[in-house]
């Protein structure tokens, strides 16, 4: 799933890997323990946050027309993850099995970052340069 530059396309390989160790949680028999959890989502809110200032600076510098429409859908990610994080929280809190909260996250994860790729992301091919980034 490439968008056809290479910053770009290697944070995307970047993400889905951290997203991977969520499904490796859940192949796991047994509880999933929340700090595990709150650690991948400290690691993707983080690289997600480097991911959308890298990708945002390669569209401003180019004046790219869809930049807004991507601010937008990066936002809501940047919200979701948020909420995610008080869930992880409260299930460090209660002591709780993190397993559903995972699934939720995976779930969402899935499809909100294949969709952001194909709908949104794939727009700037043809009018950003390959290497930029």
């Amino acid at each position: 799933m490439k968008v056809g530059i290479e910053a770009v396309d290697e944070d995307h390989r970047v993400l889905f890997a951290i997203i991977d160790e969520i499904d490796a949680l859940l192949g796991r028999d047994g509880p999933i323990a929340p700090a595990a959890l709150a650690d991948i989502l400290a690691r993707l809110g983080n690289y997600v946050r480097i991911h959308f200032q890298r990708e945002e600076e390669i569209q401003s510098e180019v004046g790219y027309p869809g930049l807004e429409e991507n601010r937008r859908h990066h936002g809501e990610l940047a919200r979701t993850l948020e909420a995610f994080d008080g869930r992880v929280r409260l299930d460090l809190d209660q002591g709780a099995d993190a397993r559903a909260t995972a699934a939720t996250m995976r779930s969402f994860l899935a499809v909100w970052i294949t969709e952001h790729i194909v709908k949104v992301d794939r727009k700037m091919r043809g009018r950003i340069l390959p290497w930029s980034g």
